[in-house]
């Protein structure tokens, strides 16, 4: 079995990867990481401590207008995809306390899986 581990902060991770099955797992032994891994797992490791104190309305803002600014989908193209009415999308931007959690929930979820089904197409541009 070939082993990755690292040391970031006080975080010990060490992953170990058993062949021929592929499945990963863990292990209490270090070895080396390449750079690449480092500042991924570095990468991954700020994300789950600082990013859960960014407020959830500004994240989903934030997950709104990268669809917008960096996919290039209007308001329109954003609620047909995820089948939320343009009225509730366009009272989230402009006053998220006016939209209902409910609605919320409901953009919030579709939104997520709206930018990582773009993100998927971006990184797949040939499916088979």
């Amino acid at each position: 079995a070939s082993r990755t581990g690292c040391v970031t902060r006080n975080c010990h991770l060490t992953v170990q990867q058993t062949r021929p099955a592929g499945e990963p797992g863990l292990s209490t032994s270090l070895a080396s990481l390449s750079l690449d891994e480092e500042l991924r797992v570095s990468g991954l490791v700020t994300q789950l401590t600082e990013g859960f104190q960014i407020d959830d309305d500004i994240r989903l803002r934030a997950i709104i207008e990268s669809l917008t600014a960096q996919c290039h989908l209007t308001h329109q193209n954003i609620g047909l995809l995820t089948r939320i009415e343009l009225d509730d999308l366009e009272k989230f931007m402009s006053d998220p306390k006016t939209v209902p959690v409910e609605k919320k929930y409901e953009l919030a979820v579709r939104a997520s899986y709206l930018i990582n089904a773009v993100a998927n197409a971006a990184s797949h541009p040939a499916w088979p």
